[in-house]
């Protein structure tokens, strides 16, 4: 099990280091028409509601996991042959780059829910976030619990007819959800994710005042 999750995780490595990644790198660079902003925010940040599923070391994660640092959460699941590795690896020079700016590692955190709990399990998911970066976090819950958080973040998710005996893929978004030290839904983030361009971007997002009127969490 844990080989065959490494080796797609090793793919998916691949393809970022290769064309995959250079693809999208010369699309942006070669493009002569103004792109929108990778991060996108909302006029008014929205509190999210309670929600609960279980983190990579068996234990809570809920909405005080989010709370006290930023966060940058993107679903997938452990099977998938590239999307899902490319952007944990995206994510590692995000990470990077942030903390370039004087961004303290303290005050942002990664978190990775699989949207396929029939297959992924919290000490698997464990192990595959960190091959990434030992910091990342891993969560997942029963479909249920899953969706009482994606839809608050506008996540679809849906797994698809088995081609073989537990085979199957998960239909799921690209995106980064970012979620501010409130736990308050504060932006998106679509791909393509050009690092450096990123960290300039959610560098002035840290710095500025929060824009959102509704109450502060006691």
């Amino acid at each position: 099990m844990v080989p065959v999750l490494i080796a797609a995780a090793l793919v998916g490595l691949t393809l970022a280091g290769s064309g995959y990644w250079t693809l999208w790198q010369s699309r942006v660079a070669a493009s002569d028409n103004i792109l929108p902003p990778a991060l996108v925010t909302f006029p008014e940040r929205r509190p999210l509601a309670e929600f609960i599923l279980v983190d990579d070391e068996k234990g809570v994660f809920d909405l005080k996991s989010l709370e006290s640092r930023w966060s940058f959460i993107f679903f997938g699941f452990m099977y998938c042959p590239d999307i899902c590795p490319t952007t944990l690896y995206d994510l590692t020079h995000v990470k990077r780059e942030i903390i370039a700016r004087g961004i303290g590692e303290a005050d942002i955190q990664f978190v990775f829910i699989s949207v396929d709990p029939a297959r992924d399990k919290a000490a698997q998911i464990q192990r595959y976030v960190q091959y990434f970066d030992p910091t990342f976090l891993g969560a997942t819950g029963s479909i249920g619990q899953l969706t009482n958080l994606t839809r608050q973040l506008g996540a679809p998710f849906r797994a698809e007819p088995e081609t073989a005996d537990n085979v199957y893929e998960v239909t799921h978004s690209s995106a980064i959800y970012i979620v501010d030290p409130l736990g308050q839904y504060t932006g998106i983030i679509s791909p393509p994710f050009v690092a450096a361009d990123l960290a300039a971007q959610f560098s002035e997002l840290y710095r500025a005042p929060a824009t959102s009127t509704l109450a502060q969490r006691q």
